[in-house]
């Protein structure tokens, strides 16, 4: 038996409620937040439960409900609970709502507190976006709020998702968004949603390859760090791609929830969008022992030698 110690957990990425994809300001086709219909935004005193219980934190990456632009007063206020504790916080943000929405989030927060803002930007073709995020998408606006985050002194990442509509995309991302001062990237690829969406099948490796050609080729011309974890949907004894695998004792990123009846996470943050079975109260010990084999590897248990976690394999440029 395994215990988990949520003591050795350095980074949880937070929901702050269950409102999701119902007060989300996207509409994304491929959401793993489409069913997510609740009502409840967490509050402060959840946000002390946290950092009292994760005794080790490092980083609070917030989401939001699901963006913190929703909520930017109850964002900012967690942020500043954090910072307060010594926890860093960090963000992850559609980009609507431009640099009015970051003034009313970031406000009083100095930069030295804040690792990044990430910004799921997925082209830097406006129509494009619009199909992607299913809403019309305020490029301009966007852009000027990375602009001012930039010129403010946060530290920015572009953080696209790459589907089969837009995988060709990768090098003009890059060179848009470094020509205006952005350091980090983090290409996404793969997901566990399923969809018969044309517009957003996985990628094959062939088309994998063809955004590390393209990432190869851009960051010849500019000096930036990209990553580009990639989670595959088959796996299999042979497959060479199949997913990394790692133990959880040593998984020190995990996800967070504040819900109605407590605070909840997870060691399994792939799944745990998907099935509440994978989120448990932190106020209860909780042993790996709880969860079938499947439940950690649901797609590739049969390579496991031992009860593990799925991560993403990735592949980083400096």
């Amino acid at each position: 038996m395994i215990n988990l110690d949520i003591n050795k957990v350095n980074l949880i990425a937070l929901y702050t409620g269950n409102k999701g994809y119902s007060i989300c300001p996207c509409k994304c086709p491929c959401c793993s937040q489409r069913e997510v219909e609740g009502t409840y935004q967490g509050n402060l005193g959840q946000i002390e439960v946290v950092l009292n219980h994760f005794k080790s934190l490092q980083q609070l990456y917030l989401f939001g409900n699901p963006d913190p632009v929703v909520d930017t007063k109850f964002c900012h206020d967690a942020s500043q609970m954090a910072i307060e504790r010594g926890v860093h916080v960090s963000y992850s943000t559609s980009g609507i709502g431009g640099d009015k929405k970051l003034i009313e989030l970031l406000r009083g927060i100095d930069p030295k507190y804040v690792d990044y803002i990430s910004f799921s930007i997925d082209s830097v073709n406006p129509e494009k976006m619009s199909m992607l995020k299913g809403v019309r998408y305020p490029f301009d606006y966007a852009v000027r709020g990375i602009k001012w985050a930039i010129d403010n002194g946060y530290i920015t990442k572009i953080q696209p998702t790459l589907w089969s509509s837009n995988y060709m995309d990768a090098y003009s991302i890059i060179e848009f968004f470094a020509q205006i001062g952005v350091k980090l990237f983090s290409f996404h690829i793969g997901s566990v949603e399923t969809n018969n969406l044309l517009t957003h099948q996985h990628l094959t490796p062939e088309q994998v390859m063809n955004v590390h050609q393209q990432i190869d080729e851009v960051t010849k011309k500019y000096s930036v760090h990209v990553s580009c974890p990639t989670l595959y949907p088959e796996c299999g004894e042979n497959n060479e791609h199949k997913w990394y695998c790692m133990n959880p004792t040593e998984c020190y990123n995990w996800l967070v929830f504040l819900r109605e009846n407590g605070v909840f996470a997870t060691h399994v943050p792939i799944m745990s969008e998907f099935d509440d079975k994978y989120c448990f109260d932190i106020t209860k010990p909780i042993s790996v022992e709880e969860y079938k084999r499947q439940d950690f590897c649901p797609l590739s248990a049969h390579t496991a030698k031992q009860k593990t976690l799925c991560r993403y394999i990735s592949k980083t440029w400096n």
